[in-house]
């Protein structure tokens, strides 16, 4: 039996190391031209997003499966804290530099109500998918023809998980929530590397849509560029808020508390031998 002191030495180590497993980074922080934002947390994506869907079967009935391909891309309109509440970006609002987002996701949908003519309800999931983000301080995003949203500097890329991926009804819409893990993390710009993302997402169409230009004739492709809509498309608008969450790497006075750990620990194990 381990008598009282002993005891006490290895309470102290078993406290220490677990102050130690949670005391993790958690503040993020953000380099622009207007400087260091260390309560960062994510972006809110300009409500006049697009997604253009391609191979989706709209007269697929009810039970049917079918398999698209979906391109989505925006312009942040804000900078989030980790509360999600905006940040005051200077720069976002007098328009001298922009964040950019583009995501390719291949999905599978479920019809879950037709007219008889066409699906009218639909489930989704997410099977894959890829997103990155660009820091642009020469603004010239035109969100008809897709021009201008991979031409900046690269800061973030995913890797978008097989999930579900939420409803959709041809007259309300469709809401989903996406998540996805950081494969590279540009520290020139944010700091420490990024783990994991999540994304709330919108999808409006007809009647709903506002603010929003159906794009034409292009959309965007690698360095800037435009490439044609893919023939027969489906285009929505589309509108979602992202936010990201560190790596779990031990912030310096909690490196030194796992020292201390060590040590009591290692104190225990002298004095069981003696």
């Amino acid at each position: 039996m381990m008598n009282s002191k002993l005891k006490h030495y290895a309470i102290s180590a078993a406290v220490v190391a677990a102050f130690t497993c949670s005391s993790v980074a958690s503040a993020l922080t953000l380099t622009n031209a207007d400087g260091n934002h260390n309560t960062w947390g994510g972006f809110d994506w300009a409500s006049n997003g697009t997604a253009v869907v391609d191979g989706f079967n709209s007269g697929a009935l009810t039970g049917l499966t079918t398999t698209f391909d979906l391109t989505y891309y925006a312009k942040a309109s804000n900078v989030l804290d980790i509360n999600g509440l905006n940040i005051p970006m200077l720069g976002i609002f007098l328009d001298t530099y922009e964040y950019t987002i583009e995501a390719k996701i291949n999905e599978t949908g479920t019809c879950t109500a037709d007219n008889g003519v066409i699906c009218t309800a639909s489930t989704f999931a997410v099977n894959s998918g890829t997103f990155s983000i660009w820091y642009d301080t020469t603004p010239d995003v035109n969100m008809v023809t897709g021009a201008g949203i991979t031409d900046g500097i690269e800061i973030i890329t995913g890797s978008i998980l097989a999930q579900p991926g939420g409803g959709f009804d041809i007259l309300n819409g469709g809401l989903a929530t996406l998540q996805a893990v950081i494969t590279n993390t540009n520290n020139t710009y944010i700091n420490p590397d990024l783990a994991t993302s999540t994304a709330t997402t919108s999808l409006q169409l007809g009647a709903s849509q506002t603010g929003w230009v159906t794009p034409n004739p292009s959309m965007p492709d690698v360095g800037g560029g435009t490439q044609l809509l893919p023939a027969g498309h489906i285009a929505l608008q589309a509108d979602g808020n992202q936010n990201f969450i560190a790596s779990t790497v031990p912030e310096p006075g909690s490196l030194a508390l796992l020292g201390l750990g060590l040590t009591g620990l290692s104190l225990v194990r002298r004095r069981k031998k003696a």
